[in-house]
């Protein structure tokens, strides 16, 4: 059976807000595995006094010591989900060109779930501080 996390469960919603109890079986660990990833890249390292790891830097750090600011937020993120969800393997992460809007930026997040079932989520920084996380159905 595909269950939620425990934190969603003991929430009784996922981070977008959705009721654990309206999501059927099929889809209940891709909703669980986004609000997990959402959690994760919406939390600034050094904000969780137990995982002081958890999470991602603060963006004014990456692109103040990062000769190529965009692709250390590229492998942080890879970092940061390779250690935090475990449910995902071979993880890949690639920037997406946002035709039209500079002041976002975003990734295309491929990976396996521990069945081998393929998933993708495409994330968006954006400057509302709130890194959005949605799955990305087009073909492989």
């Amino acid at each position: 059976m595909k269950q939620a996390g425990l934190f969603d469960i003991l929430r009784g919603r996922f981070y977008d807000g959705t009721p654990v109890s309206s999501v059927g079986e099929r889809t209940m660990r891709l909703q669980s595995v986004m609000s997990n990833l959402s959690r994760l890249l919406n939390t600034r390292q050094g904000s969780i006094e137990h995982l002081p790891d958890y999470g991602l830097p603060d963006a004014a750090t990456i692109y103040r010591d990062a000769d190529y600011p965009i692709e250390q937020l590229r492998k942080d993120i890879r970092e940061a989900i390779e250690k935090y969800e475990p449910r995902l393997r071979r993880i890949h992460i690639e920037r997406q060109t946002n035709e039209g809007d500079e002041m976002r930026l975003a990734f295309l997040i491929t990976a396996q779930l521990e069945d081998g079932e393929r998933v993708r989520f495409r994330t968006e920084f954006g400057t509302s501080h709130l890194v959005e996380v949605s799955p990305w159905n087009r073909r492989y």
